[in-house]
């Protein structure tokens, strides 16, 4: 047995916040990055890391996880990680309570389990989950170095490094969104551009939209709708040849099993910042029944969140691709001690006892320390 004698909370933030709207979508996005991250010690000083994506407000869940959580951790078994997550799930589960800064929460814990299941148990998290299907996951281009206008030479300049699949970021309107893939697509023959919309579009501009795609080809068309509107995806997705995708905004298996139901998708993208690993895996089971497969969303979060979604990825049959950005790459290996292994076509699965990563942890101190 190896119990858990400490839990600890970071919100990595500035120390005075600052966020903006994003234009055209009317999300909100930090000026400086925020994320969470978790901490677990057993008995024998074993120590697990875990990170739940918390783009704004970082401090929420902190004060979740400290305040609602670690009496629920503080004694138990610390390879126990499904019952474990039960408990802590039930706390606020009468109330509603399964989305939001609560499931940021959740998610950073509950791939500090299963890190520090993995470090106890002496064999990576992918080995836990059954296996891995690779040791090298497939990425695709998604957040773009530079400016706009430098989108068709930067796909140039990637194709010919290799790249096979590039997502374009756009909501400005059906008309200026097309002419935006047809430039990509000229400057870089042969690669396969994927549509971003995020959630811009009303059901009859979100049709023409994905006609236009489907007249050119389009790898998928992520997130056309708003992502509560269920019935409008599954129409949309019956009327069209280019795939559907959504899920970055899932947090469990129950959301994604009624889009299933629905066939309101053709492709799940499962944050595993957002689900944890325990989630995650179940969404990509669920999609593996449907024949389904999974492209993981990962937006900004640094290397713990990311090491888990390569786990996930990996121990996944059917996961043709991951989301990579670089301009995020470097910042998400600062936390780290060696930085995570990619290359332009792939990142390299880690490959040590839990999540095969070793946390900075004075960085991470330091760093939290500042938004105090």
């Amino acid at each position: 047995m190896s119990r858990i004698v400490s839990v600890e909370a970071f919100a990595l933030r500035p120390a005075e916040p600052s966020y903006q709207v994003a234009a055209g979508r009317g999300t909100l996005y930090p000026k400086v990055m925020e994320t969470l991250l978790v901490r677990l010690e057993t008995e024998d000083g074993t120590v697990g890391w875990g990170e739940g994506l918390a783009p704004v407000a970082a401090n929420v869940p902190a004060a979740i996880v400290t305040d609602l959580m670690t009496p629920a951790l503080l004694g138990a078994e610390a390879t126990a990680i499904r019952p474990l997550r039960g408990r802590l799930v039930a706390l606020m589960h009468e109330r509603g309570h399964l989305g939001g800064h609560q499931a940021d929460a959740l998610a950073a814990v509950d791939i500090a389990l299963w890190d520090l299941a993995g470090r106890t148990l002496g064999v990576p998290v992918h080995q836990l989950l059954g296996g891995a299907w690779r040791d090298r996951v497939p990425t695709y281009l998604s957040g773009w170095p530079g400016s706009t206008a430098d989108r068709p030479q930067v796909a140039a300049e990637y194709a010919a490094a290799g790249l096979r699949h590039v997502k374009l970021h756009l909501s400005q309107g059906v008309e200026a969104d097309l002419a935006v893939y047809d430039e990509v697509a000229a400057a870089a023959p042969g690669i396969r551009i994927a549509v971003d919309a995020h959630c811009s579009y009303s059901r009859a501009d979100a049709l023409r939209l994905g006609r236009g795609l489907d007249a050119r080809g389009a790898w998928f068309l992520e997130s056309p709708l708003s992502p509560e509107d269920l019935a409008g995806h599954a129409t949309l997705t019956a009327a069209l040849d280019t795939p559907v995708a959504v899920g970055e905004a899932f947090r469990h298996r129950i959301e994604a099993a009624e889009w299933l139901r629905r066939d309101a998708a053709d492709l799940l993208q499962p944050d595993i910042g957002r689900t944890g690993v325990t989630e995650g895996t179940a969404v990509a089971a669920l999609a593996d029944l449907a024949n389904l497969p999974i492209l993981p969303h990962h937006s900004a979060a640094l290397g713990v969140a990311l090491a888990a979604g390569l786990h996930v990825a990996a121990a996944t049959e059917h996961c043709p691709a991951f989301e990579w950005t670089p301009t995020l790459l470097e910042t998400a290996s600062a936390i780290l001690a060696e930085p995570l292994a990619a290359t332009t076509t792939s990142f390299e699965v880690p490959t040590g006892p839990g999540l095969g990563v070793t946390v900075d942890e004075e960085t991470v101190r330091r760093l939290a320390a500042l938004g105090r």
